[in-house]
């Protein structure tokens, strides 16, 4: 089809060679605008399928594919204004929507025209009687032979230029989001147990208005001694063996589990493991990667790192306060940040600690906050170079090494998510 030998044409140019996220959006707008499935080409579906961005994103505040749109308009018309001047077709995304269109160049067909205009050049002279003298009918087989047989090898080798001239389709990956983060905790050598929430510790929290240690979670017999969260007859199951996870937490995950995609390894997936937090065992933590969503009342693994971090997520479930308490607060930062419910004025805090595994080896990534739609704004941060950039930067010393960290990110809670996210603390250990 010469609409797919144009983009392939396109995507193979040395326009296009250097520039994997032009080529990966190029080849999806282009392909289902061929295909007549131009429900694919709103800036949403672009921004999820192309750019991996979460369902429902407020692309109003994240531009990425008009901003890339708009660069990939430019490389176009650079490229059919040198290299690609002299093709058949040329390829175009019409200013206003997604859709493109692939049509036939004018300079090509007034080319073409002018050319077919020409008349050919004939002789004025008589063709000239060749000077060569007769050969006997043996010579003119073995004659007839060479010329068969040199006709093929020409034919082979046009065919052979043909094929090596001809370069395949080859898209390659598009390495994105944070990735010294991912090529930190997707590793060859090791697991990495990705743990969200259990909402019903949290709801069992509330009711018996008592929180639980560690110790008292792990030994999964916390709900024997119950009061307030009693099943209302025998056959309905007690809170202490639900198992329920908040859709920010599965959105959280969906995102985390594509990274070894991101990062061009998709073959690292097969040591992704999500644990549900009670089922966490206490050896998980000595020899695995961890990434643990939740704060202590979702997430009591937690606990573990409290100590060595310098922010620590608190619920006052008495008060219905929500709390992220400073250890160590830099000059412009607060001691303590608060959020409580039906006060919208209130920014929702989310805190993001990358840290060694004191329990063992590999590394362990925390997410918690003040609710928990505040994991909303880690996969605001992990999905937003303008967010997670200049963090990774102070974080990473003149030799390329990345130092344990945690960041601090406010937001506005709006509907079930989280606009308006914003980075409000470093700290680099």
């Amino acid at each position: 089809m010469a609409e797919q030998l144009e983009l392939e044409r396109v995507l193979t140019s040395h326009s296009f060679a250097k520039s994997p996220r032009l080529c990966s959006l190029l080849g999806f707008i282009v392909t289902h605008s061929l295909r007549g499935s131009h429900g694919d080409l709103t800036e949403q579906q672009i921004g999820i399928q192309v750019f991996g961005r979460v369902p429902g994103y407020n692309s109003s505040e994240d531009t990425i594919v008009r901003v890339t749109v708009r660069q990939l308009r430019q490389r176009l018309d650079l490229y059919y204004s040198s290299e690609g001047a002299g093709n058949q077709f040329r390829i175009d995304i019409p200013k206003g929507g997604y859709i493109a269109t692939v049509e036939r160049q004018a300079a090509h067909s007034a080319s073409a025209a002018s050319a077919a205009a020409v008349p050919p050049v004939v002789s004025p002279y008589p063709l000239a009687v060749p000077l060569v003298s007769p050969v006997t009918s043996r010579e003119s087989a073995h004659y007839r032979i060479a010329t068969i047989l040199l006709s093929i090898a020409v034919l082979v080798l046009a065919v052979v230029c043909i094929q090596q001239r001809r370069v395949p389709l080859v898209v390659p990956p598009v390495q994105k989001g944070p990735l010294p983060i991912w090529k930190a905790l997707f590793t060859p050598d090791r697991k990495t147990l990705i743990v969200p929430g259990d909402a019903a510790l949290d709801m069992f929290t509330v009711w018996e208005q008592r929180s639980l240690t560690l110790e008292q979670y792990a030994s999964h017999n916390y709900d024997r001694d119950s009061t307030a969260s009693i099943p209302p007859t025998h056959t309905d199951v007690p809170l202490a063996v639900r198992s329920v996870t908040p859709m920010a937490d599965l959105a959280l995950v969906a995102n985390l589990v594509k990274a070894p995609e991101h990062m061009g390894m998709p073959e690292l997936d097969r040591n992704i493991e999500i644990r549900y937090a009670r089922d966490v065992a206490v050896a998980d933590t000595h020899d695995n990667n961890l990434i643990l969503i939740g704060s202590e009342t979702f997430n009591p693994w937690v606990m573990l790192y409290q100590p060595e971090m310098d922010f620590v997520a608190h619920y006052d479930y008495v008060a219905d306060v929500y709390s992220v308490q400073n250890k160590s607060p830099k000059p412009g930062e607060e001691s303590t940040y608060i959020y409580r419910r039906g006060k919208p004025a209130l920014k929702t805090i989310t805190h993001i600690a990358l840290l060694n595994n004191s329990q063992g080896q590999g590394l362990v990534l925390i997410v918690e906050g003040t609710s928990m739609g505040t994991t909303y704004g880690a996969l605001n941060f992990f999905t937003s170079d303008w967010l997670y950039g200049p963090v990774l930067r102070q974080a990473t010393d003149s030799s390329g090494h990345l130092h344990d960290f945690e960041v601090l990110l406010s937001g506005d809670f709006i509907h079930g998510g989280v606009g308006n996210t914003k980075v409000i603390a470093v700290h680099v250990h």
